[in-house]
């Protein structure tokens, strides 16, 4: 299949699938995001770091989504707020195929998507990002997942990366499950195989985070918290 065309199977996929709340559908040259990515989407989006563009609207300079599942966030960054570089990484190669064929379909040849996994990214010598993403995904890049085992076992390891693609006083937005009780069971059982389980706390991602930004809690995303962490 072309990854240029938008095929229905593509579209289809993009506007149902799990995780349903990053279902959308690409109407014409619009984004049109289901009622649970539009409610995400308004939280999130007031977050990120804007600048004044020449009509006076905001804009953005640059966005890395860290689990760019189904693309939304990196198409609307590129295509809404004018963003000069935009980025989503993922792991799942249909969602990968579904979000390049929505940028190809939309024009928005500056949106990338790549199958990488962080520490891959880093070794490329990726220019750090503005504004930065990680959603829903911090428990498999500790524990791995059944959709893949990478996993780096270490909070500090992990936090080190991330600053390395981030400018200083650019923002990491970050809504995870902190509490290993409070992971699906799958990623407990994954924890207990690894050895893992008694290394999963929010002290300790907190302890590894401030190393390098300082956090503040705005409330939660759903049931999860959001914090936005600023780039030392």
């Amino acid at each position: 299949m072309n990854p240029g065309i938008l095929s229905q199977e593509l579209a289809k996929h993009l506007a149902d699938s799990y995780p349903h709340n990053h279902d959308y559908r690409v109407s014409g040259s619009k984004l049109r995001p289901s009622l649970q990515l539009w409610r995400r989407w308004r939280k999130l989006r007031k977050h990120y770091r804007y600048s004044s563009g020449p009509d006076g609207r905001p804009r953005m300079d640059s966005l890395l989504d860290l689990s760019s599942c189904k693309g939304f966030f990196v198409l609307d960054a590129a295509q809404r707020l004018g963003a000069r570089r935009v980025l989503g990484v993922d792991v799942h190669d249909l969602d990968l195929e579904a979000s390049r064929a929505a940028a190809a379909h939309l024009g928005l040849g500056r949106a990338r998507f790549e199958k990488l996994h962080l520490d891959e990214l880093v070794e490329r010598g990726e220019q750090p990002f503005e504004t930065a993403l990680l959603i829903n995904t911090y428990p498999y890049l500790f524990f791995g997942s059944q959709r893949d085992p990478h996993h780096f076992g270490d909070h500090e390891r992990i936090f080190d990366l991330i600053a390395e693609l981030i400018t200083p006083g650019g923002r990491l937005i970050f809504s995870n499950r902190v509490e290993l009780e409070r992971c699906p069971g799958h990623i407990q059982d994954l924890a207990r195989e690894r050895g893992l389980a008694g290394e999963y706390d929010e002290r300790r991602v907190r302890d590894a985070a401030t190393r390098h930004f300082h956090i503040e809690v705005h409330g939660s995303l759903g049931r999860i918290p959001l914090w936005v962490l600023e780039r030392r």
